[in-house]
C-alpha cells in the first residue's frame, strides 16, 4: 500500500511539472452548491476516550476504563460486599470499597480550578475527509470534564473547519444527550448564524435529577423502583430472551421476599458508608468536574454547591460553573427561542417511559432511563412514571393547540418550545434505530423550512411511540 500511495503521488508530480498545470487542495473559497449542508454530530459522554500520559509508555486509558478494569474491581469487591452484610464492620468495608474504586476513577479528577490536570488528555483530531450529505455525520467528541464553555469554543472552531473542508457556508448540528449541553453553550457564546437546523437528541438541557441528588449527597435504592428498571428497561436495551429470562429470576427474589432483604441489607450499607465515599471519593473526584455541574437542575443547585464545595470554594471553578448554570441552563428556554427566532429551525426529542436509575430518591420521576422527561423537554409537565394526569387535567397554560399526550400522561404547552418538541414512549436514552434515521432525515431535508415543527408532517405529530421490533417510530395512540 505504502509503495502504491509513493508512486500515485511520483505520478501526479510528473503530471503537474511537465504540464504546467498547478494543484490546490480544496478550500473554503470553493463553495459546494450540493443542498445538503454537512451534519455534525456533537456526540454523548464519554464520545471522546481519556488518557493519562499520552504517547509515553505509561499511557493509560482512563474513560471509559477497559472491561478488564472493571472485572478486577468487582473481584475486588465482592467477598468484602457479602463480608459487611454479615458482620456489618462498615468500616472495614468502606476500607476496601474506597481505595479500589479510587484507583480506577481517581485519576479523573480535575484541578480545583476546573481545568483538567496536565497528565489526562484526549487524542481528538480534526477530519479530513470532505465527504458529506444527509447520510453521514461528523463526529465531535470531547473530554466531558471540561468546562462547557471552553468546549464550546472548541466546537466553534471545529464547525469552522469542516465548513472550509467542505465548502459550505452553514452546518446542520444532532446533538446527543451531553452533546445537548455543549450546543446549549455554543448558542450563547456564537449564536447560530453559522447552523443550518439542529436536533436536540435526548439532552440534559435542564439537567438530570440524578446529577442533582448526587451531588446533594442522596443515595436511595428503592425495590419498586429496582423491580420496574428490569421490567421497562431490561427489554430496551438486551436480547428479549434474556431480558425475560432475568424477569423469571428478579420475580423469584421478589415473590420470595429475597430481593427486599437484599435491597434492606445493601441500603444499610449505603447509609453507613454513604459519608465516607462521598468525603473521601466522590467528591475530591468530582467536585471539579465541569461538565457534571452542567447536569445539576436549578432546584438543587445551590445545596449542591454548599454540599460538592464546601464554605471556601475554588473561585475560578465557582465562576465557571455559575456562569454555565445561570446564563445557560437557567436561560435555556430564552436561548432556543432566539434560535428559533433566527430562522434556525430546532427539533427537541424528549423519550420517557423507563424507570430510571434507581439510585436516589427520584426514582418516580418519567424519564428515558437517565434524563427525566421535564428536562430533557425544558419544561413539560408530566405525571410520575406509570401514572396520567388526572380526569379533567386542563393544560397549565394555553397556546391555541393541544399539548396533551393521547394517554393522558404529558402536558407539552409548558415546554420552551411547546411546537418544536417531540416525544417518543420507551425510549432508551440514546438509543436509536432505523425510525430515529427516518425521522431525523425529514427534518434535516426540509429544514429550508423556518417553520418546520410538529404539524409538518402527519407520520410525525408530537406524540410518538417507539416500536422498536419494526425499527419505527408511529403515532401515539
Amino acid at each position: 500500500m505504502k509503495r502504491f500511495i509513493k508512486c500515485a503521488v511520483s505520478f501526479m508530480l510528473v503530471l503537474v511539472l511537465s504540464s504546467g498545470i498547478v494543484l490546490y487542495p480544496a478550500a473554503a473559497s470553493q463553495q459546494c452548491s450540493c443542498g445538503e449542508e454537512p451534519i455534525i454530530y456533537v456526540a454523548a459522554l464519554g464520545s471522546a476516550t481519556l488518557y493519562q500520559n499520552a504517547g509515553t509508555k505509561n499511557e493509560k486509558v482512563l474513560f471509559r476504563p477497559e472491561t478488564s478494569a472493571y472485572v478486577k474491581l468487582v473481584a475486588k469487591l465482592l467477598i468484602p460486599l457479602v463480608s459487611v452484610i454479615v458482620t456489618k464492620d462498615y468500616d472495614a468495608f468502606a476500607d476496601k470499597l474506597i481505595p479500589a474504586v479510587g484507583d480506577v476513577f481517581g485519576p479523573l479528577a480535575n484541578a480545583e480550578n476546573g481545568d483538567s490536570t496536565v497528565d489526562v488528555t484526549t487524542k481528538e483530531e480534526l477530519p479530513t475527509d470532505p465527504t458529506h450529505g444527509f447520510d453521514y455525520s461528523y463526529y465531535f467528541g470531547y473530554d466531558f470534564r471540561a468546562d462547557p464553555l471552553v468546549v464550546a469554543k472548541d466546537l466553534a472552531a471545529y464547525i469552522d473547519h469542516v465548513l472550509e473542508l467542505t465548502g459550505h457556508e452553514k452546518v446542520r448540528l444532532r446533538a446527543s444527550s451531553m452533546g445537548g449541553v455543549m450546543t446549549m453553550a455554543y448558542f450563547e457564546q456564537y449564536g447560530c448564524e453559522k447552523i443550518k437546523s439542529v436536533i436536540f437528541q435526548n439532552c440534559p438541557i435542564s439537567g438530570t435529577a440524578v446529577a442533582g441528588d448526587l451531588f446533594c449527597g442522596r443515595l436511595e435504592i428503592n425495590e419498586d423502583s429496582l423491580y420496574r428498571y428490569g421490567a421497562t428497561a431490561l427489554p430496551l436495551i438486551m436480547d428479549v430472551t434474556l431480558a425475560r429470562f432475568l424477569m423469571v429470576i428478579i420475580d423469584l427474589l421478589k415473590n420470595s421476599g429475597i430481593l427486599g432483604t437484599l435491597i434492606d441489607a445493601v441500603n444499610r450499607v449505603v447509609d453507613n458508608c454513604a459519608g465516607r465515599v462521598f468525603d473521601e471519593l466522590l467528591i475530591p473526584v468530582f467536585k471539579a468536574n465541569c461538565g457534571i455541574w452542567s447536569f445539576v437542575p436549578d432546584e438543587y443547585y445551590l445545596d449542591a454547591k454548599k454540599y460538592m464545595l464546601g464554605d471556601n470554594p475554588n473561585e475560578e471553578l465557582e465562576a465557571r460553573i455559575d456562569y454555565y448554570h445561570y446564563e445557560v441552563q437557567c436561560k435555556a428556554g430564552e436561548i432556543l427561542n432566539g434560535v428559533l427566532d433566527s430562522g434556525v429551525p430546532v427539533m427537541i426529542v424528549a423519550a420517557w417511559g423507563v424507570q430510571r436509575t434507581p439510585l436516589v430518591p427520584t426514582w418516580h420521576n418519567d424519564s428515558d432511563g437517565t434524563v427525566d422527561l421535564k428536562y430533557s423537554s425544558v419544561g413539560a409537565t408530566a405525571a410520575p412514571l406509570g401514572e396520567s394526569l388526572g380526569s379533567g387535567y386542563t393544560p397549565e397554560t394555553d397556546d391555541g393547540h393541544a399539548h396533551v399526550s393521547p394517554d393522558n400522561h404529558i402536558d407539552a404547552t409548558t415546554c420552551a418550545l411547546p411546537e418544536n418538541t417531540w416525544f417518543v414512549k420507551d425510549m432508551v436514552h440514546c438509543t436509536t434505530h432505523d425510525g430515529h434515521g427516518e425521522l431525523y432525515n425529514w427534518f434535516f431535508k426540509n429544514d429550508d423550512n423556518a417553520d418546520l415543527n410538529i404539524f409538518s408532517n402527519k407520520d410525525y405529530p408530537q406524540f410518538l411511540q417507539n416500536d422498536i421490533k419494526n425499527q419505527k417510530l408511529i403515532p401515539q395512540k
